[in-house]
């Protein structure tokens, strides 16, 4: 992500200072280590109870959100979301957001809060989709499924999505199988589009593929055990 910079401000530094502290407070060791080795490099291994905990102690502010996500770290990356003001990302910094992603957990977090919550989710959602990063293709389902689950009506962007799902799948990385999945749980129950996602449910059931079993098993069970939208 492009660095923001501000001007020194006495007051955000020492917020900065203040929950830096709290993270290391909270460090777990063996949970940091476990992390280091499956994805994050730079982590405390602090839980999101505890983050959530220093969150609610600080007012939401775009500049220490921003400066906590420059610091890299997964702990101040998931605080940076946490205490972004809801609607105040323009589509441009949204992008620098989803380009500094390093791992899926920020893209669903990202997700589930500070992109669904922006007046331009629906045109994120087709604009990742020409994006080049690590999990452009990721965001784009994440975001897509998150408006869904979120509305009454099918939002624009839904066929795009839907019209290239065969593709994405056929690329055979575990995170997008994933992102396509929960989108696809959520298009199909609308009634108007349950068919054709069950259509696809059937033919993904009867490869040999295992991934693409499972998002089909994933799929109907959702569909089949949760409530219909008009």
């Amino acid at each position: 992500m492009e660095r923001v910079f501000f001007p020194f401000d006495a007051e955000l530094k020492n917020e900065l200072d203040e929950i830096k502290l709290a993270i290391q407070g909270e460090q777990n060791g063996m949970a940091s280590y476990q992390m280091g080795q499956m994805a994050y490099k730079k982590n405390y291994g602090v839980s999101y109870v505890a983050l959530r905990n220093i969150a609610r102690q600080y007012q939401p502010n775009k500049k220490l959100a921003f400066c906590l996500w420059n610091i890299g770290y997964r702990e101040t990356m998931l605080l940076s979301l946490l205490l972004m003001p809801a609607g105040e990302l323009d589509e441009q910094e949204a992008y620098s957001l989803i380009e500094g992603m390093q791992e899926m957990e920020l893209v669903e977090f990202a997700c589930r809060g500070v992109l669904g919550a922006l007046d331009c989710a629906v045109e994120l959602v087709v604009g990742c989709l020409s994006k080049d990063a690590k999990f452009s293709v990721e965001t784009a389902y994440l975001l897509g499924a998150r408006l869904l689950e979120n509305g009454t009506e099918l939002p624009s962007f839904y066929k795009v999505l839907f019209d290239r799902v065969d593709v994405d799948l056929a690329a055979n990385k575990p995170t997008v199988t994933r992102a396509v999945s929960n989108f696809l749980k959520q298009l199909g129950l609308y009634d108007s589009q349950s068919e054709k996602v069950m259509a696809v449910v059937d033919r993904l059931a009867s490869t040999d593929n295992m991934q693409l079993r499972w998002v089909a098993e994933e799929v109907r069970t959702f569909v089949e055990y949760t409530g219909h939208k008009a």
